[in-house]
């Protein structure tokens, strides 16, 4: 199966490097970085990275459209089977190797578990609905269909796109990893800046 990696970077120097550097090279059919006008040198470590990562495709937002719009043209621009989505402040931990193991084209989502930055686990569970839409997952391309992120300012954009994605009714795989660090709680955390396109 061929897999893409997508993520929005706004300002994210401190961190991109280790979420890069997290996705398992051997699994990665492409690549695609969204940056969002940032003003640090996001950019700049993006463009030398991909002179040893043929992957890595860099998308360019002139304006800063937020974390939400730049995910949608991520996905809008992945050629992959299926699309892994991470946010560009978090990374995976090894075990995510294990996961894309499994993707083998009988399911439309494959879930795992992650643990965020204070210890707490995240689980993901057949029962859950609608709860915990975070980005613990890998979906069929052609799934996705109109699926989107959404700007809102009660909560954060992977909401809607994960209720979209439900409301198909998706053949699940819980694969019962943990295999996603996320940097949450801290301030200016990525799944904050879908509210910046508000702004």
């Amino acid at each position: 199966m061929k897999i893409s990696f997508l993520t929005p970077a706004y300002n994210s120097s401190e961190w991109i490097l280790t979420m890069l550097n997290s996705i398992p090279k051997d699994y990665a059919y492409e690549i695609i970085v969204c940056n969002d006008a940032s003003t640090d040198n996001t950019l700049e470590i993006l463009e030398e990275y991909k002179k040893t990562c043929p992957q890595l495709k860099i998308l360019i937002n002139e304006t800063n459209i937020g974390a939400s719009e730049s995910y949608n043209r991520c996905i809008a621009e992945a050629t992959g089977d299926y699309v892994a989505i991470i946010d560009s402040d978090d990374c995976y931990v090894p075990t995510i190797s294990d996961v894309l193991a499994q993707v083998d084209g009988e399911y439309d989502i494959y879930y795992y578990n992650m643990i965020t930055r204070n210890g707490k686990i995240v689980e993901k569970a057949h029962t859950d609905g609608y709860q915990w839409p975070g980005q613990f997952k890998i979906i069929r391309r052609t799934f996705i269909g109109d699926a989107k992120f959404t700007t809102q300012s009660e909560f954060a954009g992977d909401w809607d796109f994960n209720v979209a994605l439900v409301n198909k009714i998706p053949k699940c795989k819980y694969t019962g990893l943990v295999a996603y660090w996320y940097n949450f709680p801290r301030e200016n955390s990525e799944s904050d800046l879908h509210l910046r396109g508000l702004k």
